[in-house]
């Protein structure tokens, strides 16, 4: 019979030692979390990992050396931005480019670390002097069946599977590492062992709070962790600490310092607190509303069916205590659990700092800071500790039967029902989250109100060539109006409507959606897109100072670049064009319009073997490029070298089909004001004399 008393081990079994143990758990936690995860390695990217990793310029580092490393820490306002979460995108990147494998892998690994050191963390605290007498017999599976719940949670797909979301996932692994040292640190008797964590644990600190923000939360869960589970509480202890935690708000606000760039020249704040007439909801609608959605996270965190899980949520605002009428239960819930962790302080310290723990590391994202109001994501390191009275009360559910065999195995039985459910959940969520044409129209069904799905699976059908079905959906997001309180997703659906229009050369049209656009999405890429629509239109000196204007705010941009070197190119100034489009594939090799600049500049001045060369790089990355194979037609022509030019011919006949070369060419010129190289047919004219084809 299993108990308390033999420490859940089988009475036939040789003692479980700490160090098997820990082989056990970390063995089961990798096995567990491979299987469940094992079908996301290959996961599309989505939403926020284009702005943040794909066309984030700043992680494309072609060396460690400090100028590329201080680029890629800091964004366009020279602010300090999660540096090391951009730094491991950056790694990522430098040894596996965009291909999504690396990043899930890095992710996973993270998560795993990150499930470790929890057991760890938890497995050490339930042997604390305080706790000992209470926990130590059941202290492994209780942490054992913590960890698991939490690890297997289909709420933290986002944080794994969706990449950017490392972000969480990194910052909550060096949190619980921080926290496990400051204990292992604090109960050793050694002067220089305790030294030595304290200094792992300031280090784990400090990267926590530099990958994400919220970990600045840190020095409080330490200062509370001590205070609970360490010391007895005591009006002379309480006074004591408060005297100490200076140093915790301190670094709180050094953090904030850091982050904010001065807290925005000294103190204006302007950075924490503004940017809420941007959004559809008041800083007062926003508390409001995040107390029915913290109730919400507690609900998935232990009922994550599937059909209760989603990517983007439709969350109604509330607008007073009335409206709607549950934000009233939400509030007055928030506090019920509040106050009981504070009366269960003393008799049951540890539940009462799982619960506090919790609600302290949601401060940051649901409270004042304008931030949209709803990501599963933000439960990662807030939930780390919230099934440790949950696995307590099963174990000792398991104990009190210990007189009968049959219902400690149905109770174990069901533990395993469980586990067992969680991962099956995970494994099909991933499915659907790895795919991205899978998760918007999941997203959809789901959240058939809401107008972003809509907008982002519309984007995927522009992105993929399929216009109409593009178009229809993002017609169906503007039909609904419903951003869920995101003014600039608003402004991101004006700018795929414009893209759209762009495309099929509705310029005023275009124009109209990527100036609405502007207002609410502050992206280049409406400026250049109204910048091309003005070439279109031959306002070569409005375009030209437009973008001068826009690289003095953006200098880092490379679409900005591009668009400048191309705008020179049409002005004639060849040499200047050649040296922008250089600087701009310094940024990005396989920038097509630079390529092409560099190999007409080339061509221009009879350099035909540069000018292959570069045309190369353009087919390169781009195999079918049709405006490749007529200028290498061209310059091969022109050196005479027959057998290449045959072999180009060829590839013409494939590219143009049933068209005629004059079709072909009509066809390739419709945009003709956006060409570096502009095939003609009298250039061309040569063709139809060595072949009868044309």
């Amino acid at each position: 019979m299993i108990s308390r008393e033999n420490g859940f081990e089988l009475p036939a079994s040789p003692k479980f030692t700490d160090s098997r143990k820990y082989f056990f758990t970390f063995i089961a936690l990798l096995a567990a979390l491979f299987l469940i995860y094992s079908n996301s390695f290959y996961g599309e990217w989505h939403f926020d990992d284009s702005g943040n990793i794909l066309d984030n310029e700043r992680i494309k580092i072609n060396t460690f050396s400090w100028p590329e490393i201080h680029k890629c820490i800091h964004d366009n306002d020279n602010k300090l931005w999660r540096p090391l979460s951009m730094l491991s995108f950056a790694l990522n990147y430098k040894l596996g480019g965009t291909d999504v494998f690396g990043f899930h892998v890095l992710n996973f690994i993270i998560h795993y670390l990150a499930s470790v050191f929890l057991f760890l963390f938890i497995y050490n605290t339930l042997k604390l002097p305080r706790l000992k007498q209470e926990y130590e017999n059941i202290a492994y599976p209780v942490a054992l069946l913590a960890t698991f719940f939490w690890a297997l949670n289909p709420v933290h797909i986002n944080c794994i599977t969706y990449i950017v979301q490392r972000y969480a996932s990194m910052a909550g692994l060096f949190y619980i590492m921080a926290m496990y040292f400051y204990l292992k640190g604090r109960v050793d008797d050694d002067k220089k062992r305790s030294i030595f964590f304290y200094s792992l644990c300031f280090i784990a600190g400090g990267a926590a709070v530099l990958t994400k923000e919220n970990a600045a939360m840190l020095p409080v869960s330490i200062f509370l962790f001590d205070l609970l589970l360490i010391q007895n509480i005591s009006k002379k202890d309480i006074k004591k600490y408060i005297a100490l935690s200076f140093l915790p708000l301190l670094l709180i606000v050094i953090a904030g310092f850091v982050y904010t760039k001065g807290f925005s020249n000294f103190f204006g704040f302007p950075d924490l607190l503004s940017g809420y007439q941007y959004r559809g909801f008041t800083l007062t609608e926003r508390l409001l509303t995040e107390s029915r959605v913290i109730i919400f996270y507690l609900s998935l965190l232990f009922y994550p069916i599937s059909s209760r899980l989603n990517f983007l949520y439709d969350v109604e605002i509330s607008h007073s205590l009335f409206q709607p009428w549950t934000t009233i239960p939400a509030m007055l819930c928030i506090l019920f659990l509040l106050v009981l962790a504070f009366y269960l302080a003393r008799k049951r310290p540890l539940i009462s700092f799982c619960i506090i723990f919790y609600f302290l590391n949601h401060v940051i994202e649901s409270s004042v800071f304008n931030l949209e109001l709803i990501y599963d994501y933000r439960n990662y390191l807030p939930s780390m500790l919230l099934f440790i009275p949950f696995a307590h009360f099963i174990i000792s559910a398991i104990d009190y039967f210990s007189y009968n065999k049959i219902i400690q195995f149905i109770t174990a039985l069901g533990i395993a029902i469980v586990l067992f459910g969680l991962g099956d959940i995970t494994y099909s969520r991933n499915k659907i989250v790895s795919d991205d044409v899978l998760l918007w129209f999941d997203n959809i069904e789901k959240a058939p109100g809401l107008s972003r799905p809509h907008t982002s699976l519309g984007a995927f059908y522009l992105n993929h060539g399929e216009k109409e079905k593009g178009l229809k959906e993002l017609k169906k997001a503007t039909v609904l109006n419903n951003w869920g309180g995101s003014n600039q997703s608003e402004g991101i659906q004006e700018y795929n409507l414009g893209f759209c229009y762009f495309i099929d050369m509705k310029n005023d049209l275009a124009m109209k959606h990527f100036r609405k656009s502007s207002i609410n999405f502050n992206h280049v890429l409406n400026y250049i897109f109204m910048a091309k629509i003005e070439l279109r239109q031959n306002k070569i000196k409005k375009v030209k100072q437009l973008i001068q204007d826009k690289l003095k705010e953006n200098p880092d941009k490379f679409e900005l670049l591009e668009l400048y070197s191309f705008i020179l190119w049409k002005e004639g100034d060849i040499m200047n064009a050649r040296h922008v489009a250089g600087k701009c594939l310094a940024k990005n090799p396989n920038s097509l319009t630079a390529l092409q600049i560099m190999a007409e500049t080339c061509r221009v001045k009879n350099n035909y073997t540069g000018a292959i060369a570069y045309w190369n790089l353009v087919r390169l990355s781009n195999p079918q490029n049709a405006y490749a194979n007529l200028a290498f037609i061209e310059i091969y022509e022109k050196i005479n070298d027959k057998k290449m030019l045959q072999q180009e011919i060829t590839l013409l006949l494939t590219l143009k089909g049933s068209q005629t070369l004059n079709e072909y060419i009509h066809n390739l010129r419709k945009d003709e004001a956006l060409l570096v190289y502009v095939p003609t047919i009298d250039h061309l004219s040569f063709i139809t004399e060595k072949s009868s084809l044309f």
